[in-house]
């Protein structure tokens, strides 16, 4: 069998959502560990009967509950048009890798976005 003179297209999308991806996730690792550090001592101050620390537990609750039904959905779109643009167009090429990574991306935002402001709020800094 001879081999193929076809060159393989570059993968420069790939490339980019897999580096935004990665960004994306050193830094929801950075501000989940300042939320964590922060949060434990007003969840110990709750547990002993303080009500901001209540409030606390059930703020971090409600949002975890909250941002896996976001991400459940944005992940489902994400998927959703990239099945809709093979049905619609399936001569074209697809790069996989680009639309799992798009996908991850999307399924991770809403956690992203909730890290971010957790940590923010919590030490006091202003949010970007």
């Amino acid at each position: 069998m001879a081999a193929s003179n076809r060159r393989s297209r570059p993968a420069a999308g790939t490339a980019v959502e897999t580096q935004a991806l990665v960004s994306k996730v050193l830094t929801m690792q950075a501000d989940a560990g300042l939320t964590i550090a922060m949060r434990m001592p007003i969840l110990l101050q709750g547990a002993l009967g303080d009500t901001r620390g209540q409030r606390e537990a059930a703020k971090a609750v409600t949002e975890k509950v909250s941002a896996v039904m976001e991400s459940g959905f944005a992940a489902s779109q994400a998927v959703g048009l990239f099945w809709w643009g093979m049905a619609l167009n399936p001569l074209a090429q697809v790069d996989i890798a680009e639309a799992a990574a798009k996908a991850a991306n999307s399924a991770l935002e809403p956690f992203s976005k909730r890290t971010r402001a957790n940590a923010a709020r919590l030490s006091g800094r202003k949010r970007r």
